[in-house]
């Protein structure tokens, strides 16, 4: 009877032993499910938090980005603003020039009118003393004095000039010492008769003898030129004694070398 409860109380003990173990590996599983779930929510939670972090560098970066792209509009506004304004300037400016060209225009035509009315009235009246001693004409440039044999006669085959001529030319040179500027050209023709450069060479002496005379009155030698035209531009045709006798003549031309006349 004892030996059976000694056994019956080894057995009850045994089984608590292993109740005892069974209970405290379930408890151990327990634990290690726990683990794995804890381990589990922590990497979660660290992958979470990277993408966040991921997330919010990108975010960082595109705002960094978009103040670069807004600082840089920025500088080209005002880079264009600044522009705006100097081009603004340059217009004002380029005005401003124009309408002090266009003054100084209007300026330097009426300058310019007035100083043609005083030269068209002081040609006008050298015209009229010239008239009352020998033929004239006007031109677009001032005014041609006219020589003609009948006037202002040579001697055949002579370019001396008679007294008649030289008391012409002194009166001649009297009104035009008045007047200054003023250019001459002294041109000399010839009728038909003779070699074309018999005639040319003629035509040239009695311009320059026209020229000598005039130089020793008084007129600036620099402001005279001379030149035989022969009988290369006759008035009319050489066809009577009366044409050839109009087609020996000389001319003064008298041009205005300050301003041109229309």
């Amino acid at each position: 009877m004892g030996r059976w409860i000694a056994i019956l109380g080894f057995a009850v003990l045994v089984a608590g032993v292993a109740v005892s173990d069974y209970a405290g590996y379930r408890s151990l599983l327990e634990m290690r499910g726990e683990l794995r779930s804890l381990r589990q929510d922590v990497n979660e939670a660290t992958r979470t938090a990277q993408e966040e972090s991921a997330a919010v560098a990108a975010a960082s970066h595109r705002a960094e980005e978009a103040a670069a792209r807004a600082a840089v509009s920025a500088d080209m506004r005002k880079e264009a603003e600044t522009g705006r304004h100097q081009a603004e300037t340059v217009a004002q400016q380029a005005q401003a020039a124009a309408q002090q060209a266009a003054d100084q225009s209007r300026a330097a035509e009426q300058k310019m009118g007035e100083m043609q009315r005083e030269r068209q009235a002081e040609l006008d009246q050298m015209q009229q003393a010239l008239n009352r001693v020998v033929e004239t004409r006007r031109t677009p440039t001032g005014m041609i004095i006219s020589l003609p044999n009948s006037v202002f006669r040579f001697d055949f085959d002579s370019a001396d000039l008679s007294a008649h001529n030289r008391e012409l030319l002194s009166r001649i040179a009297g009104i035009l010492l008045v007047s200054k500027g003023y250019g001459l050209s002294i041109f000399g023709y010839t009728d038909d008769v003779g070699t074309a450069e018999y005639n040319q060479q003629l035509s040239l002496r009695r311009a320059n003898a026209v020229k000598d005379y005039l130089v020793q009155a008084g007129m600036d030698p620099a402001i005279v030129n001379v030149k035989g035209y022969g009988k290369t531009s006759p008035l009319i045709q050489n066809t009577s004694d009366e044409g050839r006798s109009k087609n020996r003549r000389v001319e003064i031309a008298l041009t205005d070398s300050s301003i041109r006349f229309q």
